[in-house]
Order: C-alpha cells, then sequence, then structure tokens
C-alpha cells in the first residue's frame, strides 16, 4: 500500500505538470518568438503537449479510483491506457509539426540567431525538465501508473530536447548555419523514440498483456511456501491499470478434501494479497497430484476462491 506522502504526490503530480510545462512553454515561447529562435519555438510546442500529457494524468487519477459498478463490473483500470496512447498521439501530432517548421527552416535561406537569450533558456530548460523527470518517475514507480510513467519518460525527452536547444543556439550564436533547423529535427527523432515505446506499452495493456516475466517468480515462490501446495499447473496475470490480476491451478495431495482444499487456497490466495502490494484479483484453483479412479473422489477440480 502507498503511504500518506505518495498519496498526496500522486494526487498532486497533474497539477504540478500542467503548471511547470505552463511556465517553460510561456517562457522558450517568448524567448523565441523575440530572438527568431526556431529550435526555441520548437520546444516551447513540446512543452505544450505536455500540458496534454499532464491534464490526462488528472483525468485519469479521477476515472481510474471509480468504484464497479454494473455497467463496469471490472474497473476502469485499463483507462490508464487509454489515456497513455491518446497523450501519445496528441504528442505525435505536435512533433509533426516541428518536423515541418524543421523542414522549412533548411529549405530557406541560412541565417543566424545573434541573441543570447535562447542558450540560457536551453539551460535552464535543462534542469528544470530533469528535475520534473525525477519527480514524476519516483511517482510513477510507485504508484505503478502508466500515464504517469509515459509523462516521466516525455519530461526525459524534453531534457535531451533541452540539451540540442542549448547547443544549437550557440552554433547559430557563433555563426553556423542552420543549426536550428537541425537541432529540431534531432528534438522530432528523440520525441519518437519515446512515443514508439510508452505507445507499444499501452498497446499491450490494453491487450491483456502478460505480467509473467516480472512477477510469475515471485508468485510461485509464495504459493509453494504454504503448506500442502505441491506445485503450480498454470499461472495467468495481466495488468489492469495500476494493478495486477492473477489465476493460478495449483496442485495438492491427491486425497485432499473439498474442505481442505478450500483452506489451501484461500492461504495462497490470502499470502499472494499481502506480500504483493500490486496484486489486486487473485483466483486460486486446486486440483489433485494424481487423479484417483474411483467416482467417490472428494477432490474438486473446478472449485475456485476469488478475492
Amino acid at each position: 500500500m502507498l503511504d500518506k506522502d505518495c498519496l498526496q504526490c500522486v494526487a498532486r503530480i497533474g497539477w504540478f505538470g500542467v503548471w511547470s510545462s505552463v511556465l517553460l512553454a510561456l517562457l522558450q515561447g517568448a524567448v523565441g518568438f523575440t530572438s527568431g529562435s526556431k529550435v526555441c519555438l520548437a520546444i516551447a510546442l513540446q512543452s505544450i503537449s505536455n500540458i496534454i500529457s499532464a491534464g490526462a494524468i488528472i483525468i485519469t487519477e479521477k476515472v481510474s479510483n471509480k468504484p464497479t459498478n454494473e455497467e463496469f463490473p471490472y474497473g476502469y483500470g485499463k483507462v490508464e491506457y487509454v489515456a497513455a496512447a491518446f497523450t501519445c498521439l496528441a504528442i505525435a501530432a505536435m512533433t509533426i509539426y516541428l518536423s515541418l517548421i524543421a523542414l522549412g527552416q533548411l529549405l530557406a535561406a541560412p541565417g543566424r540567431t545573434m541573441d543570447f537569450a535562447p542558450i540560457l533558456v536551453g539551460v535552464f530548460s535543462i534542469i528544470a525538465n530533469e528535475v520534473m523527470f525525477q519527480y514524476t518517475l519516483c511517482v510513477g514507480k510507485h504508484s505503478k501508473s502508466p500515464v504517469i510513467m509515459a509523462n516521466a519518460f516525455a519530461c526525459r525527452a524534453d531534457s535531451y530536447a533541452a540539451g540540442v536547444v542549448a547547443v544549437c543556439a550557440l552554433g547559430s550564436w557563433l555563426g553556423v548555419e542552420r543549426l536550428d533547423a537541425v537541432g529540431a529535427l534531432v528534438i522530432v527523432v528523440l520525441i519518437f523514440r519515446v512515443l514508439s515505446r510508452v505507445f507499444l506499452d499501452a498497446l499491450r495493456g490494453l491487450l491483456d498483456h502478460s505480467a509473467n516475466d516480472r512477477y510469475a517468480g515471485k508468485i510461485e515462490d509464495i504459493a509453494l511456501s504454504i503448506d500442502a501446495v505441491r506445485g503450480l499447473r498454470r499461472l495467468r496475470t495481466k495488468h489492469m491499470g495500476r494493478k495486477i490480476w492473477a489465476e493460478m491451478d495449483i496442485v495438492v495431495d491427491a486425497g485432499c478434501t473439498i474442505e481442505n482444499g478450500q483452506r489451501i487456497a484461500h492461504a495462497v490466495r490470502d499470502a499472494l494479497l499481502a506480500k504483493i502490494d500490486e496484486l489486486e484479483r487473485v483466483i486460486v484453483r486446486f486440483g489433485p497430484e494424481k487423479p484417483r479412479a474411483k467416482p467417490t473422489d472428494r477432490v474438486s477440480r473446478d472449485f475456485q476462491e476469488e478475492a
């Protein structure tokens, strides 16, 4: 479970991202317009896209915490992946616009920016975005939120992009032609690298991608630590937003009765929920180690306990 401080961070991370991005966009845009630096305007548009990302966090935080109902009996956990995918598409639209600006400047007559202000904006943006990245990444890891993690890596991409702004602004100030356009294209490549990874993660979440690669070993160790559990026949897990759902078949003695099977299944379920915070729902089925031929066999192969 998240402690009180972590819950407060999760609640305010969206607004923190909104206001941080608004201030950066205003500063970068103002300097870009006054100095004529196209790469400075490009990173201002990138900051505007982060406002969309932060807004998505605020919306999903409210929606994903809604209780289950008859219309949505499994809750609203997957809204996290929808928001992450929407964020990627919104940022991609901004990025395409940036690439058009860069290509237009490459085809235009060469020139240079003699203003030193874009260099200072680039350095300031590096520091600000790195602080935002570290804070957002911490919140994303503790809350297990894909949309917050997406926003964190967007901040890291912004930090790299700000470095490009600083270098290109310095080169332009020193007289190197067309560096603004080259820098804008580099920013486009950095953005698309991050977007592709985040979008694929969101797509896997919507398609019930397995979480076995991360949780299978831990779940198996906990289940086998329970007395009378002889093994696991099958384990299936999937992401549901910030939480994990698991379903498994455990092996018990052939002579196990239904009553004992219930007790063992309850013990496995309770141990998993107690030791793995990310688990929200666990289904445990039990079956005999060796099937018995007698029709009076009391072992139930279909019984399940659901948390």
